[in-house]
């Protein structure tokens, strides 16, 4: 039994006439009466009576009709389904983030992607960046968003977005009602450490302006400096979507003077990736980039 066949088989139940199924069918009528008699012949079963104006069903071809309807439905369907995913309209991707990324910039690409893709199944996984890599690596990721990504042979690294640095504070802190806070304001104040690149771009500045970086806190990542911070412990420099992730008295304020405090979003993909997911993400993903990604949240 072929689909071809129960396609004409459809069409003749429908018409009650051969010759009537065959113009609508766009084919002569003698090739059509062939598929007929090959698809009774293949069932062993008589699937039509002729009668004076035409043919009607037999009680079996009254069944047949029914499934037939049913398989050519589940057939344009899948036909369908195939030609979505293929097109990046329907299916699953897997996206790996960590960190701050998740407060803002991530989540409206993913919105944005959302949005479009209304169909598109999207699975978010957190972790540090080595696990993530390997993910990735294996393919149980499609797309990983990082601050820091370098590119191998087997992944390519795209830059989404520059963010800028800001500071966090406790609200009754001396520097808190300041509108922006000069680096050289922070020589030998007590300072909140990441381990990570923040901390790297922030121990630069200060070399640079040969001030005292007194780290007397170091916390595993950007959310628990804030929370450090928030306690009073010392200051914290911090990306500005962190201020997207209101404190109990902490507040966020934008550094004065230095053009190049800001860090970056990468996005990371698999070169050999073949889920046409991933070139719909990447061009949203990209979209961000041309306009700058995220800028400064609003300081509390």
């Amino acid at each position: 039994m072929e689909i071809r066949q129960l396609k004409y088989f459809i069409v003749v139940a429908e018409e009650g006439n051969i010759s009537r199924a065959a113009a609508r069918l766009h084919i002569s009528q003698p090739p059509l009466t062939r598929h007929i008699q090959s698809l009774e012949e293949g069932l062993g079963v008589k699937l039509f009576h002729r009668t004076t104006s035409g043919v009607e069903l037999t009680q079996a071809g009254v069944l047949l009709l029914q499934h037939a309807r049913d398989i050519k439905a589940h057939v344009e369907l899948a036909s369908l389904q195939a030609r979505r995913m293929a097109a990046g309209q329907v299916g699953r991707i897997e996206v790996g983030v960590y960190g701050t990324a998740m407060l803002d910039i991530v989540p409206r690409i993913l919105k944005a992607f959302s949005d479009t893709h209304p169909d598109v199944e999207l699975a978010m996984q957190s972790a540090p960046k080595g696990p993530q890599l390997e993910a990735l690596r294996q393919g149980r990721l499609q797309i990983l968003f990082d601050r820091n990504l370098v590119e191998t042979d087997d992944i390519a690294v795209e830059l989404i977005a520059r963010e800028p640095i800001m500071l966090a504070l406790h609200k009754d802190h001396p520097l808190a009602a300041q509108d922006e806070i000069a680096i050289p304001q922070l020589d030998g104040l007590p300072m909140v450490g990441e381990l990570g690149r923040v901390h790297q771009r922030s121990s630069h500045m200060f070399q640079r302006h040969r001030i005292v970086h007194n780290v007397v806190h170091y916390a595993g990542d950007m959310i628990s400096a804030s929370i450090l911070a928030a306690s009073g412990f010392g200051i914290a420099f911090v990306p500005a979507s962190m201020a997207r992730m209101q404190l109990p008295e902490l507040v966020y304020r934008p550094i004065a003077g230095e053009p190049d405090a800001h860090m970056q979003l990468h996005v990371g993909y698999r070169r050999n990736e073949t889920n046409p997911l991933l070139a719909e993400m990447l061009e949203i993903a990209r979209t961000f980039s041309d306009t700058g990604g995220a800028g400064a949240a609003p300081a509390s």
